[in-house]
């Protein structure tokens, strides 16, 4: 192969290469804003003190555990509802899903609430 040929081919692979890694992960679906890789919080922290993660996007992820048409994350004892900052809908069945939001938490009469401004919900689970 010659040298310029070399090179195209080299081009090609390192672009095809690119355009894989601005995909989100096979099977995501993405609801709301594209999610900007953020670190996640741990739920319990949120469910806690949620006015500490009320003024600044945080991001939090795990298995949907809330009932049909309330997505919500848990870790242990601490039950964090997901909710939409109104600018989309999720859908209604998310049994077995794996949730990674981004948005701010709010404090209500009934615990802390989750506002995402984008949800991506893979029912693979977490990537790897």
């Amino acid at each position: 192969m010659s040298r310029p040929a070399l090179r195209a081919a080299a081009a090609l692979t390192a672009a095809a290469f690119a355009a894989l890694a601005a995909n989100p992960a096979r099977g995501a679906d993405l609801y709301g804003k594209p999610l900007r890789g953020l670190s996640p919080v741990a739920v319990a922290a949120i469910v806690k003190d949620p006015a500490r993660y009320s003024a600044k996007a945080v991001r939090v992820e795990g298995a949907n555990a809330g009932a049909a048409g309330r997505p919500a994350l848990k870790e242990g004892d601490a039950m964090l509802p997901v909710v939409s900052d109104g600018s989309f809908t999720l859908p209604a069945d998310l049994a077995g899903g794996f949730l990674a939001a981004e948005g701010r938490a709010r404090a209500t009469d009934s615990g802390a609430v989750f506002v995402a401004t984008g949800v991506e919900v893979r029912r693979e689970g977490p990537a790897r």
